[in-house]
């Protein structure tokens, strides 16, 4: 998990990507903490447990079982001399009934005195289980239950960051499903137009300039594209090159650019069946023509700029690749384009547009904006499409909930701005756009407030009256669900739209989700007047479960009236009573030194490895003795071991 890496497709990330990208990473951060003391706890086992019950074992269970065997013998002793003695014929002389006597006399004692010891013995051992046995194991579940305080505290401190990752989570998962949808209907349309080209005549007839006049047809869509093409590339794609060689000649595959500022032809040997690449050669041209008598089909020449290199001959995919190759190297003139055609469904942002976003947003407005999923809900599009064409007419009825569902009109207010000749954040800004979704969350407030000041004033004045309808909705979130984040991913391809849909524009879909959502976190910051102040950028998380740092410095009842509200009532009781001693003390240093106080001690509740040399390490169940308040919030100064040092306040609990 720590060495997972995310890949990224496209030309960058957004924050909740790269939080996302870093969770791994901080998840093996957690486990770790967790497990390693899990180890710790159970590395320990032996020593606290194992050990102590053997030596118990051994030293005094073992010495019960002697003392047994002692006894056992005793009393066989006893009870064989009393037999004897009783077995004694009464026409015996009384010498030997005062010697049998005495025998038995000396094996009573012998036995009283091992039974005793036996006694004794029994009940030191059951009295010692007591306490040995039981503070062994106590020492045990101290350890135990430092593990589970460190899970507890892991749990607490990465909660936060757990709940902005599932948010986060939540939002990416949204703009992988937006842009799974427009890259499907993206292929859907590529797919329609190469079949349509495929099956359409050729419709543009064009003269080529070559020696043998050879008349070579352009489909004008393929060659408007070609045009189009990005940077100074005016054409990119394979081409076979034929080489002549001693016996014959070959084709070789090349991947092939062409630099149209520069006149250059660049070929890079490679092919998708070797997947070897050779190096790559730049050679500029001074012109490029057909080649119909070449020996394969769909060849042309490439006539090097050098005079005395011999031309290229060079075969293309098909006959409208070769056309477009030999429009990219000007072989061909570029017919005049005729200026595109308006479309009939465009509305210009004018009066009746902000009328008609004033007149749907007052409308769901007034019914309460409780519906679930407004704005992700679809209306009905023949009913939308006839709402928006009584907008544009001025012509809207009384909007009655039972004829016009809130669905329908706020599908309405999306297909208006969808319908206006530019996005709403303008092309012009387009990239500005982006740029501030890709900057970090700390300027980006003051990048947008720059944005927004640089729109023009109607988009200004639309913008202010959508983002002012989309705050309220979000503020009801908890009954419509519709977060800043959901109402991001509904209008943010509707108010930033890429000039050409290509797959790279549906990859920065989730920058435009960024961008509409920090308009709506940010919007009364970035319509005032001055720009917002500046943020600090925003710090790393702390690692889990970590005392805070030590520092020198000396008690502060401030500090520590904090600390005491941190904490629960013994640890709160224990820094007040140590806060008015060292207050009262303060204010007795100009009279006569008070005796010193009764020192403070504290049991420790869990282990703790010192991380510094000013801290203490300690087991569970130790004390610590001088206690007195630090100067940091939630620490404590005391001795263990005849050394002083800090102490975790909530580590340890007061005794009396």
């Amino acid at each position: 998990m720590e060495q997972f890496e995310f890949a990224c497709i496209g030309a960058s990330t957004t924050e909740d990507e790269r939080v996302i990208g870093r969770s791994l990473h901080h998840f093996a951060q957690l486990i770790r903490t967790v497990e390693d003391e899990r180890e710790r706890m159970l590395g320990r086992a032996h020593e606290q447990i194992i050990q102590p019950l053997e030596r118990f074992r051994k030293d005094h269970i073992g010495a019960v079982k002697e003392g047994k065997k002692k006894f056992d013998k005793k009393t066989a002793k006893f009870c064989q001399s009393q037999e004897r003695t009783l077995s004694l014929s009464s026409k015996k002389p009384e010498a030997v009934f005062q010697e049998a006597d005495a025998a038995m006399d000396m094996a009573e004692r012998d036995f009283c005195q091992a039974s005793l010891e036996y006694v004794f013995q029994l009940q030191a051992v059951q009295e010692r289980k007591k306490f040995e046995l039981v503070e062994t194991l106590l020492g045990f579940v101290f350890g135990w239950w430092t593990f589970h305080h460190t899970a507890h505290d892991v749990h607490a401190d990465a909660e936060p960051l757990v709940r902005d990752l599932q948010l986060r989570i939540q939002r990416t998962r949204s703009n992988f499903e937006e842009t799974s949808k427009q890259t499907e209907s993206l292929m859907k349309k590529m797919m329609e137009v190469r079949q349509t080209v495929s099956s359409s005549s050729l419709c543009a007839c064009a003269r080529v300039p070559t020696e043998s006049d050879a008349c070579v047809c352009v489909q004008n869509k393929e060659v408007e594209a070609a045009e189009e093409g990005g940077g100074g590339v005016a054409r990119a794609g394979y081409l076979f090159l034929m080489e002549k060689k001693a016996f014959g000649t070959t084709w070789s595959k090349h991947y092939c650019t062409y630099e149209a500022p520069a006149r250059a032809l660049t070929l890079l040997p490679y092919s998708q069946l070797t997947v070897r690449a050779g190096a790559a050669e730049r050679v500029p041209l001074a012109g490029a023509r057909a080649a119909p008598d070449a020996e394969r089909r769909f060849c042309w020449e490439a006539a090097p700029a050098e005079r005395e290199r011999a031309p290229l001959t060079l075969q293309a995919l098909g006959e409208r690749d070769r056309a477009l190759w030999l429009r990219a190297a000007d072989a061909l003139a570029p017919p005049a384009r005729a200026p595109p055609p308006a479309a009939p469904d465009l509305w210009p942002l004018d009066d009746a547009g902000f009328a008609f976003v004033r007149r749907l947003a007052g409308e769901l407005e007034a019914r309460g904006l409780d519906e679930q999923g407004l704005y992700r809900v679809a209306g009905v599009a023949s009913k939308v499409a006839r709402l928006v064409a009584l907008g544009r007419a001025r012509r809207l009825p009384a909007l009655a909930p039972a004829e016009w569902e809130s669905k329908t009109l706020a599908s309405a207010l999306k297909a208006y701005l969808r319908a206006l000749p530019e996005p709403l954040l303008t092309r012009a800004l387009h990239g500005a756009w982006l740029a501030a979704a890709r900057g970090e969350r700390a300027a980006r407030a003051r990048a947008l407030h720059a944005l927004v000041r640089a729109l023009p004033p109607r988009p200004r004045d639309m913008l202010r009256l959508l983002l002012a309808h989309l705050a309220r909705v979000a503020r009801r979130a908890d009954r419509n669900l519709m977060t800043a984040a959901n109402l991001a991913v509904c209008f943010g391809p509707t108010l930033l739209r890429a000039e050409r849909e290509t797959v790279a524009s549906i990859l920065e879909l989730k920058f435009y989700n960024v961008v509409v959502e920090s308009l709506l976190d940010n919007f009364p910051a970035v319509f005032a007047a001055e720009p917002p102040p500046a943020e600090p950028p925003d710090a790393p998380p702390a690692p889990p479960a970590a005392p805070p740092a030590a520092h020198n410095g000396g008690p502060s009842a401030s500090a520590t009236s904090a600390a005491c509200a941190a904490y629960a009532a013994p640890h709160a009781q224990l820094l007040a009573q140590l806060a008015r001693g060292a207050s009262s003390s303060a204010s007795s240093a100009s009279a006569s030194p008070p005796p010193p106080p009764p020192a403070a001690r504290v049991r420790t509740l869990y282990a703790c490895v010192g991380e510094s040399e000013g801290e203490l390490s300690f087991e569970p169940n130790q004390i610590i003795t001088d206690v007195s308040a630090s100067g940091e919030p939630g620490w404590l100064r005391g001795s263990l071991d005849g050394r002083s040092g800090l102490v975790p306040m909530n580590y340890v609990e007061p005794l009396p």
